[in-house]
């Protein structure tokens, strides 16, 4: 009986124990809800509490319903290439626009605008560092693990390639309900994190006092996960047109000519048919390959120095020896514009009758008027009257036939006029 009896109170004592120390212990939730409001008041001096935090398990289809489209989607990277994301309440993302711009909250007048790359570079300061001070106040490790090494990665475009992105069945969701300069705005944010694996929480244990995996490399950026994606590359040997009438009556055996010194000359496209390289056929170890040429120096660096003719590829154009550039120079700057430069002509024979001093020959005097045309009346109209022939000596004209025969014309319709 006094065993069972000091069993109970040692039972009781270290669950009393328990419940203090999980009272003093900074869980998730305690950790970030003071964090969001010293971020806030240190980034941008503003007065942002959580009224409301919510940590809860979610699965594939959960996450996905919660990226509302609406709503300002943001990817975050985290370490071994794990993908994360934020959903930000277009409320929020307005009240911290103002702040940043005009330096105060105003309330929300219900406008709805798309989400822009701009609103996600706002948020990103505030998201970064909310994540990175409350993973270093929170005590348990595998909280911690939870948002370790998660940071703005890029804006999402819609939520069904944010849902694509990531990758797992579990998630943990972290739902914050914010006020914003004591009641001027209030809205949420939802932060979802794929659940730890138990082999990452090992080894978060095992680092020393749980110092963040990225600083040792841990995390990789999403240009290195881009970077890591399968690209097709198509290499084309040759090109043949032939007519379709050949094309549709082309049978298994038929053998098509493909046209010499082609392969020299290999061409490295995409699936969409852009052309990014080109390329020689040859082999390595007794298997084909193509050996891709690469691009001339000046395709990819300006090429303005003197010692950089050489690497250009272009023909040497020599310079003038120094009296043929003095004659040239002196040529043009003594020729007009619309002077040609023509070179020197024959001379031509003297034209008969040209005069020494190069004019041309006189002309012969005109006889003076003579008394007979100076002195002479001008003619009268009777004298020219005179000289038209008589009109007297015409000959008669005949008479005209009798019209007393023609038909009377009495028996036609009448015309009607017109109108």
């Amino acid at each position: 009986m006094g065993d069972t009896k000091a069993d109970t109170v040692l039972r009781r004592i270290a669950a009393a124990g328990r419940e203090e120390h999980k009272a003093r212990a900074m869980s998730l939730q305690k950790a970030m809800r003071l964090s969001v409001a010293k971020v806030a008041d240190a980034l941008m001096d503003l007065p942002l509490n959580a009224i409301g935090l919510v940590v809860q398990p979610l699965d594939a289809d959960a996450m996905t319903e919660a990226l509302n489209e609406k709503h300002l989607l943001i990817l975050m990277d985290g370490p071994a290439l794990t993908r994360g994301a934020v959903v930000v309440d277009p409320v929020l993302v307005g009240g911290l626009i103002q702040q940043q711009t005009i330096g105060k909250v105003l309330p929300d007048i219900g406008v709805e605008r798309t989400m822009t790359r701009t609103d996600a570079a706002i948020c990103a300061p505030l998201i970064d560092t909310l994540l990175e001070r409350t993973a270093g106040l929170v005590d348990d490790p595998a909280d911690a693990l939870v948002i370790t090494g998660f940071r703005f990665g890029a804006k999402a475009e819609d939520a069904r390639s944010l849902a694509i992105t990531m990758e797992g069945s579990e998630f943990v969701g972290i739902r914050l309900t914010l006020d914003m300069a004591a009641g001027a705005r209030q809205g949420e944010m939802m932060m979802i994190f794929p659940k730890p694996l138990p082999e990452n929480m090992s080894d978060h244990d095992a680092d020393d006092g749980g110092v963040d995996a990225s600083s040792k490399g841990a995390s990789v950026g999403l240009a290195d996960a881009v970077m890591a994606l399968p690209a097709e590359v198509n290499m084309i040997l040759c090109t043949v047109q032939l007519p379709l009438q050949a094309l549709h009556t082309m049978q298994v055996g038929d053998v098509i000519d493909v046209p010499h010194g082609h392969f020299p000359d290999v061409q490295l496209t995409t699936t969409a048919g852009r052309i990014i390289g080109r390329g020689s056929v040859g082999h390595v170890d007794g298997v084909r390959a193509v050996k891709p040429r690469p691009k001339p120096v000046h395709a990819t660096q300006p090429m303005r120095r003197a010692s950089d003719a050489a690497a250009t590829g272009q023909p040497t154009v020599e310079d003038l020896t120094s009296p043929e550039r003095r004659g040239m120079e002196q040529t043009d700057a003594s020729a007009s514009p619309d002077t040609l430069d023509l070179p020197d002509l024959p001379d031509l024979p003297d034209m008969p009758g040209v005069q020494d001093d190069g004019g041309l020959p006189a002309l012969p005097d005109m006889p003076a008027p003579g008394p007979e045309t100076a002195d002479a009346p001008a003619p009268s109209r009777a004298d020219v009257d005179s000289d038209l022939p008589d009109l007297n000596d015409l000959p008669d004209l005949a008479d005209l036939p009798d019209l007393a025969d023609l038909p009377d014309l009495a028996d036609l319709p009448p015309i009607k006029q017109a109108g």
